[in-house]
């Protein structure tokens, strides 16, 4: 909820007193996809933030004004030493504008695949785009869409629609500029327990109706939550959830120091989870290695020794090679060792008496050097699933990102064993991603933890959801430009392509593989992170592989 729109809308409330009158002092970018605009004032100074980057869009505000000696960009230099005018936000719409005294602005989309920031003209055309400027320079800015919002209960009435498969759902497609948080706080607040749409009476759609008024006077007067345990926030609400009420909250005096708090910690789990979990996921995979390859050396180790057999096999065979036709596949012989029943012995049919004895010697010889260096191994197996199993106890204690830095850091020649690659690189995209050109691109998620937060969080209902069919796999979201934009079916034949090359169909000929809209896929109450439920699905038959 911190790039909704009821919340920028309450950022710029805030921040107008305070604005306006400052000069753009500098406009810059130090972080990735990150655009500063520092603005400098007779009593204070300013640094509104704000990230383009999907699937965390956030703008905030800081005060004071730092900035990094080096590797940092300048941008929108025509803006830098003019006053600021106002700052204001589009109705129903997330575009958040600082105007300036000359009739220019700077700009923030804050919404779609394409979020970006503009410096604009007086005549509404693109002077500087942060991001693809070559390709929207001296093109018209971004016009503003009031998102449609129902006043009355007739006006909801026309937009219910049941083929969603939550009444949660509804209500958010409903109430559009809501979202899945203040969604599920309509339906707390109205008593609904109906959960599919069709179902809902018209009392309750009533009912459904007066909660969301209700709640969108009561955003009118912020009072800004956090919620969750420990570090890392799960949640930002601009009102008291009370369908949260048990859960841990952090409650701020005002929108910007919430917004502030919750993108700084948001940050920080996504920098924790990408030192954590490479590091889960290899001393997960050595611990189960080095437990099963000594279980099964253990296994051999306790059944009878294969070489005795073979060694007396090789005797009889020589004792009583006048006994053996030529080109038989087995002899049952007399066991001249223990007085017992006969013994039947396999025989290479291309080979003599004695050459069969002979393999059977080399083959006792064999198994008996295998066995001594399963004996030397199996010590050595044991101790590292042991180390790999204490530093995965280790590392699972760890929830905060102090501390992982501090066992990457001290522990680095312990896990180095267990690691094939530096997963270090904190700087990069969540997930696995493929420009498919034209603004679709394939994200692909690297674990269940991931594969849960793409699917439902990352991903718009619109995207289309990719999962190879009837295997484990990673789940594969074709992002869309837009609601309307149409892949075609070339991206989309490569999008299952890259889902089946990430999962267990990777080596097949051909494989098969779910698409649908990621709308239509649910996770089953209870289930683990990662398991869905999917409906309306098609199935295309791909040769799995990535795009060169």
């Amino acid at each position: 909820m911190v790039n909704n729109y009821y919340t920028l809308r309450a950022l710029v409330r805030e921040w107008q007193p305070d604005l306006d009158g400052t000069t753009v002092r500098d406009v810059y970018s130090q972080n990735k996809n990150e655009l500063t605009v520092a603005l400098g004032g007779t009593e204070r100074d300013w640094m509104v933030r704000g990230s383009v980057q999907r699937p965390f869009l956030y703008l905030f505000r800081r005060p004071g004004y730092h900035k990094a000696r080096r590797n940092v960009a300048t941008l929108f230099e025509g803006a830098i030493g003019q006053g600021v005018a106002d700052v204001s936000i589009a109705d129903r719409d997330r575009l958040v504008s600082i105007e300036l005294e000359g009739g220019s602005r700077i700009l923030w989309q804050l919404f779609g695949a394409r979020a970006n920031a503009f410096y604009v003209a007086p005549d509404d055309t693109i002077v500087a785009a942060f991001q693809r400027h070559e390709e929207l320079a001296s093109t018209e800015a971004p016009t503003p869409y009031s998102a449609p919002m129902p006043d009355t209960f007739a006006e909801l009435e026309e937009r219910w629609t049941t083929d969603r498969n939550k009444t949660r759902q509804a209500v958010q497609s409903a109430v559009s500029l809501f979202g899945a948080d203040l969604a599920r706080e309509t339906l707390h607040r109205a008593g609904v327990p109906t959960d599919a749409p069709e179902d809902c009476t018209e009392a309750e759609r009533r009912a459904l109706f007066d909660a969301s008024m209700a709640l969108r006077e009561a955003l009118k007067d912020p009072e800004p939550v956090l919620y969750g345990a420990g570090q890392f926030p799960d949640a930002f609400s601009l009102i008291p959830l009370r369908h949260r009420e048990a859960d841990p909250a952090a409650r701020f005096d005002t929108v910007d120091a919430a917004v502030a708090d919750f993108v700084r910690r948001s940050l920080a789990e996504q920098h924790f989870h990408r030192l954590y979990d490479p590091l889960e996921e290899a001393l997960e995979s050595a611990a189960k290695h080095e437990r099963r390859s000594a279980e099964r050396m253990r296994e051999e180790l306790q059944s009878e020794s294969r070489a005795g057999r073979y060694e007396r096999w090789g005797h009889l065979l020589m004792a009583q090679q006048d006994q053996v036709p030529d080109g038989t596949e087995e002899i049952e012989l007399p066991d001249l060792f223990e007085d017992g029943e006969p013994v039947t012995i396999p025989l290479d049919p291309a080979k003599s008496a004695v050459e069969n004895a002979e393999h059977y010697y080399e083959r006792a010889r064999s198994t008996r050097r295998s066995r001594e260096e399963a004996e030397a191994r199996l010590d050595e197996t044991l101790e590292r699933a042991a180390q790999a199993e204490a530093l995965l106890e280790a590392l699972r204690r760890i929830d905060t990102l102090d501390g992982i830095k501090h066992f990457r850091a001290e522990r680095e020649e312990e896990v180095a064993p267990f690691v094939e690659r530096d997963d270090a690189d904190v700087d990069r995209f969540p997930y696995r991603r493929f420009d498919l050109g034209g603004g679709f691109e394939v994200w692909v998620g690297k674990n269940a933890r991931q594969n849960h937060e793409l699917t439902f969080h990352a991903s718009q209902p619109y995207d289309l959801w990719l999962h190879a069919r009837s295997v484990p796999g990673a789940h594969t979201v074709l992002h869309l430009p837009n609601r309307d934009a149409e892949p075609g079916k070339r991206r989309i034949r490569t999008a299952a392509a890259i889902a089946a090359h990430y999962s267990k169909a990777q080596g097949s000929d051909v494989a098969p593989v779910m698409v649908t809209e990621r709308k239509y896929v649910t996770s089953p109450k209870g289930a683990d992170p990662g398991v869905v439920r999917v409906d309306r699905e098609e199935v295309v038959m791909v040769e799995p592989g990535l795009p060169e």
